[in-house]
Formats: structure tokens, C-alpha cells, sequence
């Protein structure tokens, strides 16, 4: 995970690069907006997603091809002697 730098900007310059602003910051990242005398005004907190939801869900479509293989992954690293689906089992009775 990357360190997020917070941006401190002029309100001058955000009123006239607001967009380019906009674009640079991904989500959570802030810009605070500061007056001529670098005294803080507000803070602008981007909730844009890390990745458009077009993306994810066409990157999601083979979900269950995804489930499988995890489950197999989990199944390979299993050390107990019962398997996971009788220890819930037990766990609910």
C-alpha cells in the first residue's frame, strides 16, 4: 500500500484547476484548500472508487470460477483432521 501525501492548494488554484485536482486524487486522498496567508479553509476528501464499477464487474463476471478456486486453495491448506464443512456442522448443533 502506497502513502498518501495529503495536497495543500491555494484557493485561488483549485477555483481555476479544480478538475485536474479532481483527477489526481484517488479515494480517501484529501486536498486541503488554503487562503493567501496559508491558513487552512476547508478539505476536499475524494470518494471516487480506486476502480470504476464497470471495471470491477466485468472483471467479476467468472465470480464462481473465482469461488471454486479459492475453495480449492483453502481445501489444499487444510491441517485438521474433519473438514471445514463438518466443523461448522458441529459448530451449529
Amino acid at each position: 500500500m502506497s502513502s498518501i501525501t495529503p495536497m495543500t492548494v491555494p484557493v485561488e488554484t483549485a477555483e481555476r484547476d479544480l478538475q485536474h485536482l479532481l483527477e489526481q486524487l484517488h479515494l480517501g486522498e484529501t486536498i486541503t484548500l488554503v487562503n493567501s496567508e496559508g491558513t487552512p479553509l476547508a478539505v476536499m476528501v475524494s470518494l471516487k472508487p480506486a476502480v470504476p464499477v464497470a471495471e470491477t464487474l466485468s472483471a467479476s463476471d467468472d465470480w464462481e470460477a473465482q469461488w471454486e478456486a479459492l475453495a480449492e486453495e483453502i481445501g489444499r491448506a487444510w491441517k485438521g483432521e474433519k473438514s471445514a464443512v463438518e466443523i461448522l456442522s458441529e459448530m451449529r448443533r
